[in-house]
């Protein structure tokens, strides 16, 4: 036996879908809430001798998840919320940073919760992020950058067309001026 922690193994992991299913339910249920001894008493019904402690101990595994997920669900809301009072904020970005947390999180965390992932593959994967990252702030230079071009390129056609109308030139010029810093503040 090796000297590191065993993965858990409950025995309900090991039931049929539609049995695992309906304990799960029975113990995500508030309105009846089953005690261990009435999904004790439906697996032997069922053909399947479980203890409550296995019971209690997966019981007690599957609230984590349930939680984890909850409080995923709630940073997303911050998040998404987040994006939509700045509509300037890259969803991919959000996206981004999310993953990156968690990668680092589990590098952090890195004693078995390695069990999914090997520590070569979480390096492979925060270098593609950071790749992916380089790449997304390049293409919002090469945007702003063209942008400033088009821009530079539409001022110099109007002051060519409206020589002898400096008034209407300069108020076009601040409506582009403004379309610029709209079209750059996006990205």
């Amino acid at each position: 036996m090796s000297k590191g922690k065993r993965r858990k193994h409950f025995k309900i992991e090991d039931l049929p879908k539609d049995i695992r299913a309906k304990v799960d339910e029975m113990l995500a249920s508030q309105n009846p809430r089953y005690t261990y001894e009435e999904i004790q008493f439906f697996l032997f019904e069922e053909g399947h001798p479980i203890g409550k402690s296995s019971i209690a101990r997966y019981h007690n595994s599957f609230e984590r998840i349930t939680e984890r997920i909850t409080e995923t669900r709630e940073k997303l809301k911050v998040l998404v919320d987040a994006v939509r009072d700045q509509p300037g904020t890259d969803l991919a970005e959000v996206a981004n940073q999310l993953m990156m947390q968690g990668l680092l999180q589990r590098v952090a965390q890195a004693e078995d919760e390695f069990e999914s992932i090997s520590l070569e593959k979480a390096g492979r994967l925060i270098a593609s992020l950071e790749r992916s990252a380089v790449q997304r702030e390049k293409l919002k230079y090469e945007f702003d950058k063209g942008v400033s071009q088009a821009v530079e390129k539409v001022k110099l056609q109007l002051h060519e067309e409206l020589k002898n109308d400096p008034d209407l030139y300069h108020r076009l010029v601040a409506k582009v001026d403004q379309i610029h810093v709209d079209l750059t503040a996006v990205t």
